[in-house]
């Protein structure tokens, strides 16, 4: 356990760099910080490990009082990494880590990092309170939700509290999150060959609320569902939108539209909104079923051009075995109903399921490429069945003598390939057969797709992933280590122009040739 030499330094939260969406979970954590007072500052760590030492001794710099981390269980890795390099640096302030990467595993998670407080569970009122007793050099023992780390000893202060009605939260500090690395959400996909985000698209994410009803068996977040209220959503989204100049919402929140009733509150409420607005939004296939054909419509009319959802096997067997709660008939129902409304839908598979056989892959690849031959907008992605930590296949993995500690799972796991490989196969297939499983639906996706796309839609796909590679390798040969000048800055500027305009263009021309114009 370490207090802090920093009294009146910031706390420093450390999180990934943005792609495709907000980070909420941060944006929160410091919107409470600062509404108690508290000086917060979120800073980026750099994608490539190589400069890791360059940035810790940045955060060093700063004096903070506390440095954070918080995310997915990846993330974990590269906390210890910094972590070791603030400790040979002979850091001055203690270091606190929270998230899906610790709640499941408190002490381990601690332990590994090196760190010397953990938060167990939502973290804004215990990370504000964990901040009072450092600002006041106290030992935090009497916070509820931490894990404290003394040398080797590790001690957990209880239960803490949370945020349970979310119209509570707090504001989020934006000014805090650099505007181009989020908006522009369109700009992350240009290399994708899919219709769903546009490059010109300025996303607003919307948060819609916490916990989930469900039990998946991959998953390890079963809190009993809070939701913030569509009326608060709408009226955030509203003055959003108006402040960035944006034109499309993303509800990312797996139960936004819980229930029909939600899903007619939203469509009303975006109905309201004092400008045209497109909107994606995830869902379940049950929740799908229960949304009949009018409201579906309206919520084309109303601008919902995209809707998420986990299909995860074409196998009624595996989708029982994961508690989904869904059949296979909804699926299929479901992804037709889309594509005769017009919205876009995004989809995953697993591969690698508990007892999976080749027989069930053989159902989910079917399913797969039937859905694709009657919609060639659908969008798919294809995973790895992983037992992450607090999930019900972690435990079976247990059970199962497939893992023998939290440590061997740390040792399997590489968090550079997470979706990629295997880590631990409860399926009935070789390690082998998995791998190749997921290779092949993605071979057999790209080949099925290029069967119903045009000629010419294929040339300007092509023509898009091209440009954006050239774009990247002058970022990064040329202009990311280039000295900056007022000539320099000139004409990057107007290059930046060329290139978002011929991007522009080829967008428009693939969408006209698509019909989705």
């Amino acid at each position: 356990m370490l207090l802090s030499k920093n009294l009146t330094g910031p706390v420093v939260l450390i999180s990934k760099d943005i792609s495709f969406t907000f980070p909420f979970g941060y944006a929160y954590l410091a919107g409470y910080l600062k509404e108690k007072g508290i000086n917060a500052i979120v800073e980026f760590r750099p994608e490539n490990s190589r400069q890791y030492n360059e940035f810790a001794r940045k955060i060093i710099n700063m004096k903070p009082l506390l440095v954070g981390f918080g995310s997915i269980y990846p993330d974990l890795y590269h906390a210890k990494d910094i972590i070791k390099i603030f400790d040979e640096e002979g850091r001055e302030f203690p270091v606190v880590v929270g998230g899906q990467m610790v709640t499941p595993i408190p002490e381990f998670a601690v332990e590994i990092t090196g760190a010397d407080y953990g938060v167990v569970g939502e973290g804004e009122i215990i990370l504000y309170e964990l901040v009072n007793a450092l600002q006041n050099d106290e030992v935090p023992s009497h916070v509820k939700g931490l894990i404290i780390r003394d040398g080797s000893d590790i001690t957990s202060t209880g239960a803490g509290e949370c945020i349970y009605d979310l119209t509570e939260l707090p504001e989020i500090p934006y000014e805090l999150f650099p505007e181009k690395k989020w908006i522009s959400i369109g700009r992350f996909y240009t290399d994708k060959a899919q219709p769903h985000w546009r490059f010109n698209d300025r996303v607003i994410a919307i948060h819609g609320g916490r916990g989930c009803p469900y039990r998946c068996n991959f998953c390890y977040h079963h809190n009993k569902p809070r939701y913030r209220p569509i009326s608060f959503m709408i009226e955030e989204a509203e003055r959003l939108l108006y402040r960035y100049n944006a034109n499309m919402l993303y509800f990312g929140d797996d139960l936004v539209i819980a229930s029909s009733k939600r899903a007619r509150e939203l469509v009303e409420g975006i109905r309201n909104i004092g400008r045209p607005v497109s909107y994606s939004i995830s869902c379940r296939f049950n929740v799908l079923a229960r949304i009949d054909d009018g409201l579906l419509r309206e919520m084309k009319e109303t601008g919902c051009r995209i809707m998420g959802l986990g299909i995860e096997s074409g196998s009624q067997r595996i989708l029982d075995l994961m508690h989904k709660k869904v059949t296979v008939d909804q699926i299929v129902t479901g992804l037709r109903r889309l594509k005769d409304v017009g919205i876009l839908p995004t989809v995953s598979i697993m591969v690698g399921q508990y007892t999976e056989t080749p027989e069930d892959f053989k159902e989910s690849m079917d399913l797969m490429v039937e859905s694709v031959r009657y919609n060639k907008n659908i969008q798919y992605a294809f995973t790895i069945t992983t037992p992450y930590p607090g999930s019900e296949l972690y435990d079976i993995a247990f059970q199962k003598g497939l893992l023998k500690s939290h440590l061997d799972f740390f040792d399997k796991y590489n968090p550079y390939t997470d979706l990629l490989g295997v880590t631990v196969n409860l399926s009935n297939m070789s390690d082998e057969d998995v791998m190749e499983g997921r290779i092949k639906l993605e071979r057999t996706y790209m080949e099925e797709k290029s069967r119903q796309l045009s000629s010419s839609v294929v040339r300007v796909e092509n023509s898009r992933k091209i440009l954006k590679r050239m774009d990247d390798i002058l970022h990064s040969r040329l202009f990311n280590r280039l000295p900056s000048n007022i000539v320099f800055n000139s004409t990057q500027k107007t290059y930046k122009n060329i290139y978002n305009s011929i991007q522009s263009k080829l967008d428009k021309k693939r969408l006209d040739l698509l019909g989705l114009s």
